[in-house]
């Protein structure tokens, strides 16, 4: 029996060396020979620690589930934690900024469309996302609705300008998209309606 140490470890190179090649050449192109040739290890190997593809891909997606995890409890646990600049910088800098996670989750939604069990479990990590930082924002609020529209405005904005920046598009002011997002999130914070003092 592998030593669970060990063990970790090389599932661990696995998975890299899978997301790699997802990056690389997308789910549909990557097979278990070029994740074991990545991960520098035998595909039968690969197969013990990881098991078949449909494995792989869940243990993926809870790899991505563990990073935004990382994210939120890194966020609440930094004083202040429902601090606005802080919840900003966790959705334009740190979730929707990392190139090779967004990759992935692309790769993965594409995936999405035609298998309903990993289209509700990614759309689970999101609604998880917005629970949290609306709990961060408005921790027993009244308006609890409003405050879920403006997060969830909020974080369709930044996944957004990821995806359009993997398509080679940007904003003309990533600084106002921003200041956009903040508008919002400061009306849900507060009672005023939002009123955007930026121009289109």
């Amino acid at each position: 029996m592998v030593r669970p140490k060990v063990g970790e470890a090389r599932r661990e190179a696995i998975l890299a060396a899978f997301e790699a090649c997802v990056v690389r050449k997308g789910f549909a192109e990557t097979t278990l020979a070029d994740v074991a040739e990545a991960a520098g290890q035998p595909r039968p190997l690969v197969r013990y620690f990881i098991g078949n593809r449909a494995d792989m891909v869940g243990a993926l997606i809870d790899r991505l589930l563990e990073r935004g995890e990382a994210h939120l409890d890194a966020l609440k646990a930094m004083d202040g934690g429902g601090d606005l600049e802080t919840t900003l910088d966790l959705l334009w800098a740190r979730v929707f900024e990392d190139a090779t996670t967004n990759v992935v989750t692309m790769e993965l939604w594409h995936l999405s469309l035609r298998d309903e069990a990993l289209r509700a479990r990614l759309a689970a990590i999101y609604r998880r996302m917005i629970f949290e930082i609306v709990g961060l924002l408005a921790p027993g609020g009244d308006r609890l609705a409003e405050v879920e529209d403006r997060v969830f405005a909020s974080v369709s904005m930044a996944f957004g300008a990821a995806f359009f920046r993997h398509l080679g598009l940007a904003p003309p002011s990533p600084e106002r998209l921003r200041a956009l997002a903040r508008e919002l999130l400061t009306a849900a914070r507060s009672d005023a309606p939002f009123q955007s003092g930026v121009t289109p």
